[in-house]
């Protein structure tokens, strides 16, 4: 467990509860967004603990890590190429957001909102 800092307050020492600066993707995001308006009990429990941003952190690179191995996979299934890409460019464009829309589906419904 990392150190917390108090302040003084009058005659009570409180602990100085702040978010360190994070540089969240938007895995990362939806996650503090979730936990702070669905799970606040483990949002303050990890504040309070100074272990947020390492919680977030670890979620974000299990979103980045589901999310690149289901784009690949998907492009495969639904044969989406370079060759695809160079003969029908909308086609592909469609395609490919469907797979990251799909995707984005899986991720918040399996890491961001458990």
């Amino acid at each position: 467990m990392k150190e917390i800092e108090y302040i003084q307050v009058g005659d009570y020492q409180l602990p100085n509860l702040k978010v360190e600066e994070m540089h969240l993707n938007r895995f990362g995001r939806a996650k503090l967004d979730y936990l702070k308006k669905h799970d606040y009990g483990l949002y303050f429990k990890l504040l309070t603990k100074n272990e947020l941003k390492d919680y977030l952190l670890k979620v974000q690179k299990e979103a980045d890590d589901l999310y690149d191995r289901l784009v690949e996979e998907y492009k495969v299934k639904w044969n989406v190429t370079e060759e695809l890409k160079k003969k029908n460019q909308i086609k592909w464009v469609l395609m490919m957001n469907n797979i990251n829309n799909c995707v984005y589906e899986i991720i918040n419904k399996e890491i961001i909102k458990i």
